[in-house]
């Protein structure tokens, strides 16, 4: 395959992907506007798309200005146009891109997380979602390390391993892991810097292994409770809120293997969330598979329910 032939395809695919990511956005946010912030519903199909094809898109645009020199026009993959035509061809079809990619996520901050954040949860957590990878580009392109500065070239050091909190911290500045709106305190329970009770180290691990194999952001809801007899109380457990990610995250983690090796103690959701017939496809309790009653279902249709072994 031509590097001229490459790219050309690589663009086309790319383009296909931002035109489905960026009409379904402004189409559901075209309802919330017309409804002035009445709850839109949409299927759960309609979401999985969106949510996925979103994820692809935003991992794109920040794998390509990470491997950017700062202040140099991004590039179409490994394509290195040779005519003045093609420079300003290539330097075009980036150009737009990237503008409908801020201009979709942008309108989806606004609408779904500043005007009506009650309207649509998707929107709602692309908008918040895509606020952080925003954040990420930026870094990626200027090469800026979140904790202030430029980044030192990977020769010129021998980077030690990063601890837990260090790996969760960076997902966070990554948009990977977001928190549900209002609920500052969420933060640092998972990084443990908050005060009393704190989340166990093996579900920071299991929030960090999540939050890796998940194609698009999860978006923590619950962590620590102060009384009951639930795992949150001991901080073992976690709830995913944007449950809408049911179908790509859950097959990759509910598995007898999975399970296992992430050391998962409990996971807990209503399948029919997700349009399954069996409400309990994806459930374990004490690491073995298992079926809830219909009211522990109930109480878990709008968050995914993770905890970690003791």
């Amino acid at each position: 395959m031509s590097t001229r032939f490459g790219a050309v395809f690589g663009a086309t695919l790319a383009f296909a992907l931002l035109a489905l990511f960026s009409c379904s956005t402004l189409s559901l946010i075209l309802q919330i506007v017309a409804t002035k912030g009445a709850e839109v519903t949409v299927e759960t199909g309609y979401i999985y798309v969106l949510t996925m094809v979103g994820g692809l898109v935003s991992a794109l645009v920040i794998a390509q200005l990470s491997v950017t020199k700062p202040g140099a026009a991004p590039g179409v993959g490994g394509f290195q146009p040779e005519s003045t035509f093609g420079i300003y061809a290539t330097n075009s079809v980036v150009a737009v891109y990237l503008f409908v990619w801020i201009f979709t996520g942008l309108a989806a901050l606004i609408v779904g997380v500043m005007l009506y954040p009650n309207a649509n949860k998707t929107i709602s957590d692309l908008g918040t979602t895509w606020l952080g990878l925003a954040v990420s580009a930026a870094y990626a392109y200027f090469g800026i390390k979140p904790g202030g500065g430029a980044a030192v070239p990977e020769a010129a050091t021998v980077q030690p391993i990063a601890s837990i909190g260090q790996q969760l911290q960076q997902q966070i500045d990554q948009g990977k892991i977001t928190f549900d709106i209002g609920k500052p305190e969420l933060k640092d329970e998972l990084l443990g810097t908050n005060n009393g009770t704190k989340v166990t180290s093996k579900l920071q691990s299991l929030v960090l292994e999540l939050s890796k194999l998940s194609p698009v952001s999860i978006r923590i809801s619950e962590l620590l409770r102060p009384s009951g007899d639930s795992h949150h109380v001991a901080g073992r457990a976690v709830d995913i809120g944007n449950e809408e990610i049911a179908n790509s995250l859950l097959p990759l983690v509910a598995t007898d293997a999975k399970v296992t090796q992430l050391g998962i103690d409990e996971i807990i959701f209503d399948a029919a969330v997700a349009g399954d017939a069996d409400r309990n496809k994806w459930n374990y309790d004490v690491g073995l598979k298992h079926s809830y009653d219909g009211a522990a279902l109930d109480d878990h249709k709008t968050h995914i329910h993770f905890a970690a072994a003791a």
